[in-house]
């Protein structure tokens, strides 16, 4: 891909999907945060959440490339320069309730998405958000199971 035409609308939307409140930098922060601690307290379930932080972190990357064609900076705020902090992060540690809380947050992104997509003509861009809620139903698929993994491994202890 080249460079494109400066569009402060398109960059406005993509950097909101890269560091906007849920956007996916600090959503791969918090996959990775889980992943350490899942190292320690359900290392069942590690792999699937490296695999998480990985996907994450190639998303954020994406984006950051289409922001840069786009001739933006993919700087650490939203579009209305909110700058991005770890606050945001969910530092629950109950699996249950960090499984519910990932999968609405997935599923969020994947409706801003589509929502970005659906706003955007530039067939470049389009492609990449494409690619990008691929890897997210991925993301997705891996959570929900997780979460029979875990419904399973309850029930075996009953």
């Amino acid at each position: 891909m080249r460079a494109m035409l400066k569009n402060s609308y398109y960059e406005g939307l993509l950097q909101d999907l890269f560091c906007g409140k849920d956007g996916f930098f600090p959503v791969f922060l918090h996959f990775f945060y889980q992943k350490n601690q899942i190292f320690v307290f359900y290392p069942d379930f590690y792999e699937d959440f490296s695999k998480l932080s990985l996907l994450e972190q190639q998303t954020s990357e994406k984006v950051c490339e289409l922001l840069i064609l786009l001739q933006g900076d993919a700087k650490y705020y939203s579009s209305n320069k909110q700058f991005f902090s770890g606050s945001g992060i969910d530092y629950v540690k109950k699996l249950d309730a960090i499984l519910n809380y990932d999968i609405e947050l997935v599923e969020k992104n994947i409706i801003d998405l589509k929502n970005a997509y659906s706003k955007i003509e530039n067939a470049d861009i389009r492609a990449g958000l494409s690619e990008i809620i691929s890897v997210k139903k991925e993301e997705l698929d891996i959570l929900k199971n997780c979460y029979i993994k875990l419904e399973n491994m309850k029930n075996e202890k009953k």
